[in-house]
């Protein structure tokens, strides 16, 4: 649960209280969820009171199906993406590069950006880190700036999916939103669990512990994640030993489970098409 003390998720209590007093209003509402049977099975059958039906992963077609090649993007992709990131990936091993991405919420304070730094630097890897536009002055006084361009790649947005895809992705650090959290798997990519706040915890919980498809940073008392840290966890997933080897098998696991949820006959087709045919027979 959110502290309701909190100022900080305010907003988000607001929003939650207003919707749940929307589904109070009738029995048993049906409520429609971005998941899939085989990853939550047990929590779409732990609330009486509703039932949770999961219709995921939402992804676009040109990456679900192809089925249309121009639907690309979600309705959350908010910046204009930047260029040429892909012909930089192109460049790349397979399975090499880190991807570094905290959502479009979030701006980290300076001495943090500072830790990520030291962090891929000390990892020796090619990474691709996206930075808001609002964190592009602090981004520019890093005094590793010069090597961080050598290196890696910072942009200011790209279309995840398209670099969750590609072939030379090998790691996903990420704040855990459940977009990119269900989007790591639909894509089979092992994740460093960097959360922030509301429920990014829970959600490196369950892929460090429950789903078991990457490792989760420990921040200190202040808030914090040092760089060594960072790199420590860069390195358990990316280095090819044992814990490295169990995640990537967990993630291609979880990813062909996510693809048949999708598929005709999958959990999640089926059951979005039943509800439709149920809508309609209603009108």
């Amino acid at each position: 649960m959110l502290p309701t003390s909190s100022e900080r998720y305010s907003f988000a209590l607001t929003s939650f209280n207003e919707q749940l007093e929307v589904l109070d209003v009738e029995t048993k509402p049906k409520v429609l969820v971005n998941t899939f049977d085989s990853l939550e099975h047990d929590v779409l059958k732990s609330i009486d009171m509703y039932e949770l039906i999961g219709v995921g992963p939402l992804i676009p077609s040109a990456f679900l199906d192809g089925k249309d090649p121009f639907d690309t993007l979600f309705g959350g992709d908010l910046f204009h993406k930047s260029d040429n990131y892909i012909e930089w990936l192109n460049t790349k091993p397979k399975s090499s590069v880190v991807y570094v991405s905290f959502g479009s919420l979030l701006s980290l304070p300076k001495a943090q950006m500072k830790e990520i730094a030291k962090g891929l630097l000390d990892s020796g890897r090619p990474f691709l880190w996206v930075t808001r536009a609002n964190e592009k002055a602090d981004e520019e006084k890093l005094s590793c700036m010069e090597e961080l361009e050598r290196v890696g790649r910072i942009v200011s947005w790209c279309s995840q999916l398209e670099v969750l895809t590609h072939p030379s992705l090998g790691c996903f650090v990420t704040h855990c939103g459940w977009n990119s959290t269900l989007e790591s798997i639909y894509c089979g990519v092992p994740v460093v669990a960097f959360p922030h706040w509301t429920d990014q915890g829970t959600n490196a919980k369950l892929i460090e512990d429950v789903w078991r498809t990457g490792v989760r940073v420990r921040a200190k008392e202040d808030g914090e994640v040092e760089s060594g840290e960072i790199r420590r966890c860069i390195e358990e997933v990316m280095d090819g030993g044992e814990k490295s080897i169990e995640l990537r098998e967990n993630a291609e696991k979880w990813k062909g489970l996510a693809g048949e949820a999708m598929e005709e006959y999958g959990s999640s087709n089926m059951k979005l098409k039943a509800f439709l045919q149920e809508v309609g027979a209603g009108c």
